[in-house]
């Protein structure tokens, strides 16, 4: 399991240690691999050893797979459209950071597109597993 998470020294400092991923990660329905998990980062905090919470950090990227309904209703809610069924599996992630301070305090930014809003780059904050807001630049 550790050996999947390689530091990013230079964007480790005395707060975070930043990782990257080897192995291919599914974030929504969109799969990211080979030069494209470099766009993947993972800080964890100096404080919390990564062995710690490794498990952690793998069930929450897991979670993104599966948080269609919470992603649909969030967006329709929010952002006043309507998705089609197939909405969830079209999106196409760019970046994803994801951090953690300890096992209990968490979240992750991830930037995105889809076919509704095709002039704009979403930008969504979750604080663990819930969306805290969506932001759209273009």
């Amino acid at each position: 399991m550790l050996s999947e998470f390689i530091e990013i020294k230079e964007e480790s400092d005395e707060s975070y240690r930043c990782y990257t991923l080897q192995n291919t990660v599914q974030i929504f329905k969109h799969c990211i691999q080979d030069e494209d998990l470099n766009d993947v980062r993972i800080y964890v905090s100096t404080n919390t050893p990564l062995d710690s919470i490794v498990h952690k950090i793998e069930d929450y990227i897991k979670w993104f797979s599966t948080c269609e309904t919470v992603f649909r209703e969030y967006y329709e809610n929010e952002l006043h459209e309507k998705v089609h069924q197939n909405w969830f599996n079209e999106i196409e992630v760019y970046r994803v950071d994801i951090t953690f301070n300890s096992i209990a305090d968490y979240g992750a930014t991830i930037s995105c597109g889809d076919h509704i809003l095709r002039d704009h780059i979403m930008i969504i904050d979750f604080d663990r597993e819930q969306i805290q807001a969506i932001h759209l630049n273009g």
